[in-house]
């Protein structure tokens, strides 16, 4: 009885492994060249190496079923640009050149086969994931609309491709698309799109994005991603949904993003009038970088080359904010005015970068100068004040806000943050304030602890933040995008997008426990130490006082004289 267990066993786990295999390979043919031709069946993924420099290349796909309405062609690479076209010879509204090429085929009445023409400009050959996804007529002769078949912006007659414009200075991805059309029977004329009544005004669309798991993906692991965001089904089980688009809203989407931190973004478009039936865009892959030769993607590892100067002077930045951030953390109340001057030069930098940003045109590099500059003479300030004048309450309270501030950063950067209402500016910056007015409101009736959480939760922060930016997370944004958000002009409409990873996780994990131990450390530090020493300034000129009053005291005719009749009286005794 055990032995039929164990065979029983081991035939299910070959079946299961002999059908997952094959189920692979259907999925991930490559394909072979015969006479530059290229034979791709609907819905099957193919890798094909297109050599350098050729012209010559006809992908085909045969014995089209009447039923098909229309079809999505997609040739996707890794980095490289490739040229897809409808036509033997290229022309402006049948010829695409792109990392990521999108062609609509609309078949004839009669027409049984498609081909698109691929030729390449590039001096070595290059890998290239193709595929044709066809749209039959549903039940009750139901049509799925016709991705970017209103095009109206790009070249293409029909460009069901995503175009992505890229802001390195602010990292913002805009996402452009054009206008679908609806689905109409085979062989009859297209819808009108240009009229006020067209039918293309019902559709529907929504917006996905996938994050890729890592920083430097292989060109398999590109294209199996790239896979999961291609169907309709596989968008939907995937992807995440950002957005959804009526016809009044512009064909576009900003997107917070990330230098180096990999996303796929695609579109499903729906209508509602025709059971719902939907199609998919195709999709597109983003880096976050400017694909040129001195700024983009290398040859071999796709990683962001960074201007020189601006990489050393930020690894400056973190590695000095690193050590700073140590010591505020862990000895931050314990010295008391190096406190003091930290969380003044915070309000003052922050403040003048979103100044020269809104209001100049500086560089970065002038811009981070500024801003050390005019933190520094912040930070001189509020530690002067304390020092001359010994005002507690305003002391206390500044350094409330700063903490405020952090905490209603963290809090945006949570799927909070994510809500459509913020991207009205006075919802959104109410909000903000009413965040920040939450740990003033909470601590500043306990002094001690006030400053104590506040050094922890600063100086932890701004660990993590580095570690953050060296491995590769994205926690050093949560300070950077609300000042991005006060001083760059139309940040406001640009979405939140976080791809946590598995480093993100981690320095999440360790915030509260740097903050706790912080905490700890510093509470046993100050022990039996008064909450603010006393105004230096204050106690010098006293220590000063009582020894001008003495002074007085001894030189007055009245204390003269007792001194001198004191010392007749001791002269008589004796």
């Amino acid at each position: 009885m055990k032995t039929k267990w164990c065979c029983w066993w081991l035939s299910t786990a070959l079946i299961t492994i002999y059908l997952q295999c094959g189920g692979v390979t259907s999925q991930n043919a490559t394909c072979i060249l015969v006479d530059d031709e290229i034979d791709l069946p609907f819905s099957e993924h193919k890798i094909c190496h297109i050599p350098g420099n050729t012209s010559g290349i006809t992908v085909v796909v045969k014995n089209v079923s009447m039923a098909t309405q229309f079809a999505t062609f997609q040739m996707h690479t890794r980095d490289k640009s490739l040229t897809g076209s409808l036509t033997r010879a290229p022309s402006t509204g049948t010829t695409m050149s792109s990392r990521s090429v999108g062609l609509d085929w609309i078949p004839t009445y009669a027409q049984d086969t498609m081909k698109v023409y691929v030729s390449s400009e590039l001096k070595d050959g290059v890998p290239a994931l193709f595929t044709a996804l066809p749209y039959d007529a549903g039940i009750n002769n139901s049509l799925a609309p016709v991705p970017g078949g209103c095009n109206q912006v790009f070249m293409l007659e029909d460009d069901p491709t995503l175009h992505i414009n890229y802001d390195p200075g602010y990292q913002i991805t805009t996402v452009l698309f054009a206008a679908a059309n609806v689905g109409y029977p085979r062989g009859e004329f297209e819808p009108v799109c240009d009229v006020s009544d067209s039918p293309r005004y019902r559709l529907e669309y929504d917006f996905y994005v996938r994050f890729l798991p890592l920083t430097d993906p292989s060109t398999s692991e590109v294209f199996t991603e790239l896979k999961r965001m291609m169907t309709v089904e596989e968008i939907e089980k995937y992807g995440k949904k950002i957005k959804s688009f009526k016809h009044k809203d512009k064909p576009l989407i900003t997107l917070m993003t990330y230098e180096g931190h990999g996303s796929i973004y695609n579109i499903i478009v729906k209508d509602p009038m025709s059971l719902h039936r939907k199609a998919a865009y195709v999709p597109v892959l983003s880096y976050a970088c400017n694909m040129t030769p001195h700024h983009g993607y290398n040859n071999t590892d796709m990683h962001c080359q960074l201007s020189v100067t601006v990489d050393k002077g930020t690894i400056l930045v973190y590695t000095f904010a690193a050590l700073a951030g140590f010591v505020i953390c862990y000895f931050g109340h314990r010295l008391f005015f190096l406190e003091l001057f930290f969380f003044g030069a915070l309000p003052f930098g922050f403040g003048f970068h979103m100044v020269f940003v809104a209001n100049t045109s500086l560089s970065h590099i002038a811009i981070s100068v500024l801003t050390a500059l005019f933190g520094t003479i912040g930070g001189c300030a509020f530690m002067g004040s304390y020092w001359f004048f010994g005002r507690e309450m305003p002391t206390m309270l500044l350094i409330a806000l700063d903490t405020g501030l952090l905490f209603s950063s963290t809090l945006f950067f949570t799927p909070f943050g994510t809500l459509d209402v913020w991207h009205t500016t006075a919802a959104y910056g109410l909000t903000l304030m009413c965040g920040i007015l939450i740990v003033p409101v909470v601590l500043i009736l306990f002094p001690k602890w006030l400053f104590i959480l506040s050094s922890a939760f600063w100086g932890s922060y701004m660990i993590i933040a580095s570690f953050s930016y060296f491995l590769g997370g994205i926690l050093q944004f949560i300070i950077i995008n609300v000042v991005r958000r006060a001083s760059v002009p139309g940040y406001e409409a640009a979405y939140l997008v976080t791809p946590f990873r598995v480093i993100d996780y981690t320095l999440v994990a360790m915030w509260p426990l740097l903050v706790l131990t912080g905490t700890l450390i510093q509470r046993k530090l100050v022990e039996g130490r008064p909450v603010m020493p006393p105004c230096p300034y204050k106690v010098r000129k006293n220590k000063r006082r009582p020894s001008s009053d003495e002074h007085d005291a001894n030189t007055s005719p009245r204390r003269l004289e007792a001194n001198e009749n004191s010392s007749l009286l001791d002269n008589v005794i004796n």
